[in-house]
């Protein structure tokens, strides 16, 4: 006869593969909320929780320890992915303190036309509508048809009204003096970095229930771009407490995205330093976004934490590329700050641009590390305030329309 069917009892307990893990955004701190959960795509996940405890030295004439008694409780750990377009998207607001925006559109027409000139972004019938709707720093993308132009760069503010201040780098690329772009279409659509506090709840089904950690601030975020790898994503979150529910409080859960994976090859798209790329090949780059100074406040009377503190934002690249010249040695010695930015998509043209608007070198080096070896140069790169505010932003790279 023949055999069909599955045997049944093999697993030796629960199995990765069908634990799936979901988070939502808290509405109330430390409180796992209602409503539409989403589900995470990952290659790891390390939340656990830590509790404190103290043993006092009870004198007594039994020679063993006292009783041991909690005193703290806190979450920490780390949800680890491949880069995909939309997946982290949440986190990234979380650690960056803001909402994404966009898309914020200006279409000109024969009578509404843009005039990029002089390191400004000029729209003259704008009467103030765009710009005034328009953050105090963001990266934008600038298309035209007529002149086969399709650019994504950063502003750092506004001019006076009709007009936004635009880094060199679009000059430098375009070779652009003075001209009327009457099919521009200028599209505001990224983040950059604010002061909205954050926090998720993060949720692992096992055996029917549910794994919940509530009160997780995300403390830093670290995306490595390094060729002859995929581009990975590292979350770390810093959360008050742990709990096991029996009953679902999720209305629904919407799943996994299903964007594709990204990678070094076809999906990297550059890396610019001040407005040029390095002129030898880019061997890898480390972008971090962390949160300097944040903590958890306790207190009696419950064991978790009662509140967070979400610090300030700390953004750094460290970027490493083979050795033709000297040229950021030389931005190096003269102190000079602007923008730096590596850019990456996935197969289907949707990606990210991840700009420091107005960063510094520190630390160039350039070892000689043996024989028969291509120069390396390693720099890092801290992200400094714009006047007004802005530290960092990202741009989400859409396929042209």
């Amino acid at each position: 006869m023949a055999y069909t069917g599955a045997t049944t009892g093999y697993a030796a307990g629960e199995q990765t593969n069908t634990s799936p893990v979901d988070y939502a955004l808290e509405t109330t701190y430390n409180t796992a909320p209602g409503g539409t959960y989403q589900r995470l795509r990952i290659t790891g996940e390390s939340l656990a929780v830590q509790d404190g405890t103290s043993t006092p030295d009870e004198i007594n004439d039994l020679p063993e320890d006292a009783e041991t008694v909690l005193t703290s409780r806190s979450v920490s750990g780390s949800v680890n992915g491949v880069l995909s377009y939309g997946t982290f998207d949440d986190f990234l607001a979380g650690v960056l303190g803001a909402d994404w925006l966009g898309p914020i559109a200006f279409t000109a027409t024969s009578s509404n036309t843009v005039r990029p000139n002089n390191n400004l972004l000029i729209f003259p019938n704008d009467n103030g509508n765009f710009v005034s709707s328009l953050p105090k720093s963001s990266v934008f993308r600038l298309q035209s048809a007529s002149k086969s132009l399709d650019y994504t760069g950063f502003y750092s503010g506004k001019e006076y009204a009709n007009s936004v201040t635009i880094g060199p780098d679009f000059f430098k690329k375009y070779n652009w003096n003075d001209g009327l772009l009457a099919d521009a279409v200028v599209t505001i659509y990224g983040i950059t970095n604010g002061n909205l506090g954050k926090t998720f709840t993060v949720r692992k089904k096992l055996t029917g229930e549910w794994q919940t950690f509530t009160g997780n601030m995300v403390n830093q975020i670290q995306i490595q771009l390094q060729k002859g790898q995929v581009p990975t994503i590292q979350i770390d979150f810093v959360g008050s407490d742990q709990s096991i529910v029996t009953a679902d409080v999720s209305s629904a859960v919407n799943p996994a995205t299903t964007s594709p994976l990204m990678d070094t090859v076809g999906g990297f798209m550059g890396c610019s330093i001040f407005g040029n790329a390095p002129a030898g090949c880019i061997q890898s780059a480390t972008i971090t976004l962390a949160r300097n100074n944040s903590g958890q406040d306790t207190g009696m009377g419950h064991v978790g934490a009662c509140g967070v503190q979400f610090g300030s934002l700390k953004a750094s690249m460290d970027i490493e590329y083979f050795f033709k010249d000297f040229t950021e040695f030389t931005a190096w010695q003269a102190g000079k700050k602007g923008p730096v930015s590596v850019s990456i998509k996935g197969s289907d043209g949707y990606g990210y641009q991840f700009s420091v608007l107005n960063g510094r070198i520190f630390n160039p080096k350039n070892p000689i590390s043996g024989k028969n070896a291509t120069i390396v140069t390693t720099i890092s790169v801290t992200g400094n305030p714009l006047p007004g505010g802005g530290t960092f932003a990202i741009s989400r790279i859409v396929p042209a329309t």
